[in-house]
């Protein structure tokens, strides 16, 4: 049954019958129903930055990255836990028709190496993309020494780690990146608004340029690949060491590499992008620059180049974010809905007219004093759209629900 005949029973039944009747004899879930759950139990360290997808099969493929044994301190005591050597990328698959996950399994750990930020991604062939960075600590171990790899699997809709077919190290090297980044830490340093921490900032920003380690490495995913009309496979990344973002572009399955040139604003990392009605391209951003509202910026080249961001109306508490199209054609964007720094509250918003209004927005989860962020959104083939995220940085949490519910409230 569509959703309008769902409305239009459910509106002419309301008066007499139960929902739970109602839904029964129609056999649908209610589209003001939201599902949630935990995929694993919070058992298993420190655990972030899931992503998820939809495999060929119907099933559920959801990723992230965890510190290997949370007893294991040993040479790692007092190192942030999301860079000791022992971090994995996991993983674990609700089949088509299954209502349980599966136990979880590795899908890639670099030997004494950390791995983080995976983003999923599944290919115009059904291939499965899975990108990530994996931290070298050169020139210390930080976000800044990350190199991005990205792998490649046919078989993987199943339990247990995939049979990776290919594997690429993405360094990118964006034209005109040592002009544009110095163009931008000059504005920063001689340009209205500059105060002595600004030009500290920009100065360091000119350091680093010079640093051939910085320029190469730093590069981090966060939020899916996106396929374009040709098929060529966009990964959008963000560099930690001048907090600027580009984009890597995977041509015939990955046998050639080009890069965009930088976003010029700088200040936004972890862009997600989407494809509009008219072909263009829309990335969203995570806010670092403290105006705690996400940024945008929009590419009518195929990602090649980016017009410089600006700020939408949506808060960000410089936090992650992710947007997709719906299959209705609507733009929606998962965040913290906070203008401060909390990341207890996590909502969704939804415009009809691609980000210049938002006609609905609704809260998925909001418990004070907790912590919810990183989120990862899809939708899948039957409507229903499914968002994950790190639910105290112990486990990572799943929830579902239909766009009709988002207008619900």
């Amino acid at each position: 049954m569509s959703t309008g005949g769902w409305r239009a029973s459910r509106r002419a039944m309301a008066g007499w019958l139960p929902v739970a009747a109602l839904t029964a004899l129609l056999g649908a879930a209610p589209p003001d129903q939201l599902t949630s759950e935990l995929i694993f139990p919070g058992e298993r360290g420190h655990v972030h930055a899931s992503s998820i997808v939809e495999t060929p099969s119907g099933g559920l493929l959801v990723a992230w990255y965890e510190n290997g044994d949370p007893s294991n301190t040993g040479p790692f005591e007092g190192q942030d836990l999301d860079k000791r050597d022992d971090v994995r990328i996991s993983g674990a698959r609700r089949a088509a028709g299954a209502t349980a996950w599966s136990t979880p399994y590795t899908l890639v750990d670099t030997a004494t190496l950390p791995d983080n930020n995976p983003a999923l991604g599944i290919d115009r062939q059904g291939r499965l993309w899975l990108v990530h960075a994996v931290l070298l600590g050169v020139p210390e171990k930080a976000w800044g020494s990350a190199l991005t790899h990205a792998l490649v699997s046919t078989d993987y809709d199943r339990d247990g780690t995939p049979r990776w077919d290919a594997a690429h190290v993405i360094a990118p090297r964006p034209p005109g990146m040592l002009s544009a980044v110095a163009r931008v830490a000059e504005e920063a340093r001689v340009g209205p608004g500059r105060t002595t921490e600004v030009a500290a900032r920009a100065n360091r920003l000119l350091e680093a340029m010079q640093d051939p380690y910085a320029r190469r490495l730093g590069w981090m995913p966060r939020n899916h690949p996106l396929v374009l009309d040709d098929g060529t496979v966009l990964i959008p990344l963000a560099n930690e060491n001048f907090n600027m973002a580009a984009m890597a572009l995977a041509h015939d399955g990955g046998a050639r590499w080009t890069y965009s040139s930088l976003v010029p604003t700088r200040g936004l990392i972890q862009p997600s992008v989407v494809r509009l009605r008219d072909g263009s391209l829309t990335a969203f951003f995570r806010d670092a620059r403290g105006t705690g509202r996400i940024g945008r910026s929009t590419s009518t080249d195929q990602g090649r180049t980016w017009t410089a961001a600006v700020s939408t109306e949506l808060p960000n508490p410089s936090g992650g974010i992710e947007a997709v199209i719906l299959r209705s054609g609507a733009l929606a964007v998962v965040f913290n809905d906070h203008t401060g720094s909390e990341r207890d509250r996590l909502s969704i918003a939804v415009s009809s007219d691609e980000g210049s209004t938002w006609s609905a927005r609704r809260v998925i989860i909001h418990r004070p004093g907790e912590r919810f962020d990183y989120p990862s959104i899809i939708q899948a083939r039957d409507g229903r759209i499914h968002v994950t995220f790190s639910d105290n940085l112990t486990s990572v949490r799943h929830v579902s629900f239909t766009e009709a519910w988002i207008a619900a409230e």
